[in-house]
């Protein structure tokens, strides 16, 4: 059976997998796709030049220790090129 459950604090994230591993519970998680701003010039993208995984530690859950593993994204930089 498959059920949709909110966690405190994980409202916005996308859960993409959970297993119990040990003694331990890994839940791996990553936040929806959306437009922001290039760090370097403003303008506003969906570009991501990479993920990169970030292993957090969470509050026990189902008395267990709970570790998140976020994948975060690395934004693509734009680059304009102006001629002359």
């Amino acid at each position: 059976m498959h059920f949709t459950m909110d966690l405190p604090g994980l409202e916005d994230l996308k859960i993409i997998k959970s297993e119990t591993v040990g003694n331990s519970f890994h839940l791996h998680v990553e936040m929806e796709r959306k437009a922001h701003r290039c760090p370097k010039c403003g303008e506003k993208t969906k570009r991501v030049h990479d993920y990169r995984t970030q292993k957090l530690q969470h509050l026990k859950m189902f008395e267990r220790t709970s570790y998140l593993f976020y994948r975060k994204r690395v934004t693509a930089r734009l680059e304009l090129t102006l001629f002359a």
